[in-house]
């Protein structure tokens, strides 16, 4: 019976994981889409990007899971976040970094500003 008990935790737990896997992948996958509608990228810049976004993400979410509600979670995302953008630029230079991030930026559409109104 406890063999039992710890297989099923056991593979709740890894296919939790699997679905967080994919959940980043899909993220880092949209992230790469949004550069290169924008700009165009060589295959050794999007594996690079791929890599930093990857690791960018377990970043993020190793910090929400840890300073979720605490006063120096705010704090902990801008570093998290100052780490990912000198990654950048240490991997493309400052000029090519500030392109792609640019590019990366997504345009708020009417959408937003609607609900911004709806608010107000």
């Amino acid at each position: 019976m406890k063999k039992i008990i710890l297989f099923l935790v056991f593979t709740i737990s890894i296919s939790g994981t699997l679905f967080a896997q994919k959940n980043i992948d899909k993220k880092v996958n949209a992230f790469v889409k949004t550069i290169e509608s924008k700009t165009t990228l060589t295959s050794k810049e999007k594996t690079k990007i791929l890599e930093l976004k990857k690791e960018h993400l377990i970043s993020i979410a190793q910090v929400t899971k840890d300073f979720k509600g605490k006063p120096e979670f705010k704090e902990k995302r801008k570093e998290s976040n100052k780490k990912f953008s000198a990654a950048l630029v240490e991997a493309f230079g400052k000029e090519r970094a500030k392109e792609v991030m640019k590019a990366a930026k997504k345009k708020k559409g009417k959408k937003n500003k609607k609900k911004k109104k709806k608010k107000n």
